[in-house]
């Protein structure tokens, strides 16, 4: 099933044509890589595909209800907050969930079987969401790109720009959308944090679109 469908896209900047008449299809849990120098259009096809410029001409289809994860690495965000909440925001409606089971467990104290049987289906769809793995998935991500030795209780305000481009797109990576676009995610990583990355998008059942100057 295809999750994005690109007909027809024509793009240019003055006389210098970017895309001309172009076709593409990402599948679902498809892995794509496109490596250019800069200036080839690269950024520009992610922003066409984003619905943040718009082509000269051509067709860009979603997939109706389709989660897309877009990579923006310049993203104003909270910077009062420490990283753990920050990464912590990644699974927002699981923690309303929480709320919710807790609620009723304290509503359903008199023996309120209806509340308490609503509860535990809360808490039967958390545990299937792996939940109480949501610390340690933290752990793993940031330790992946470096960003422990930061510290996961810093203030964001406190961060470098390269470190809060990191962190943003650690956010990106445990929210696992449907598809990932990924704008030069390798910007800012050390080495060994490129490795890991690579490793860690290899490993995703879901699709992503990754455009670098990299190979």
């Amino acid at each position: 099933m295809s999750l994005l469908e690109v007909t027809g896209l024509t793009h240019s900047f003055g006389e210098n044509y970017l895309f001309k008449n172009a076709d593409f299809t990402l599948n679902k849990g498809e892995h794509i890589g496109i490596v250019g120098q800069n200036g080839a259009g690269k950024s520009t096809f992610i922003k066409i595909c984003t619905e943040q410029l718009i082509p000269d001409s051509g067709r860009i289809v979603w997939q109706p209800n389709t989660k897309i994860g877009y990579l923006d690495q310049y993203a104003q965000i909270e910077k009062s907050v420490a990283m753990r909440e920050f990464l912590q925001s990644a699974f927002s409606g699981l923690y309303e969930i929480e709320n919710r089971m807790n609620e009723l467990y304290c509503q359903s104290a008199d023996g309120d079987m209806a509340k308490l049987s609503t509860a535990a289906r809360y808490q039967e769809e958390l545990e299937r969401k792996e939940f109480y793995l949501i610390d340690t998935k933290i752990e793993q991500v940031a330790t992946g790109l470096g960003l422990t030795v930061v510290g996961l209780d810093r203030p964001i305000e406190q961060m470098s720009g390269g470190q809060r481009a990191k962190v943003i797109l650690a956010k990106l990576l445990l929210e696992k959308p449907d598809i990932l676009l990924l704008d030069e995610p390798t910007n800012f990583l050390d080495k060994e944090h490129v490795t890991w990355l690579a490793e860690y998008l290899s490993s995703l059942p879901n699709a992503f679109l990754v455009v670098s100057h990299d190979y």
